[in-house]
């Protein structure tokens, strides 16, 4: 499989995995600090990733959940 296809995969396993991890500091941390962290790094990953869709002519705009 093409590395670009393994990495739009890779990333889209990453967004789901933080967005767990921002469900989970918003409702049982009183420190939003951390779930700002991990909001930043999912608009990251969010961006990479249609980045990487583009790269495939596929206009696609992801939003954060």
């Amino acid at each position: 499989m093409d590395e670009k296809y393994i990495r739009i995969a890779e990333l889209s396993e990453q967004i789901e995995k933080i967005n767990d991890m921002i469900v989970l500091h918003q409702q049982r941390s009183d420190n939003q600090s951390m779930a700002r962290q991990y909001t930043y790094k999912r608009n990251e990953l969010i961006t990479e990733l249609e980045t990487a869709l583009q790269s495939l002519h596929l206009n696609v705009r992801l939003a954060a959940a």
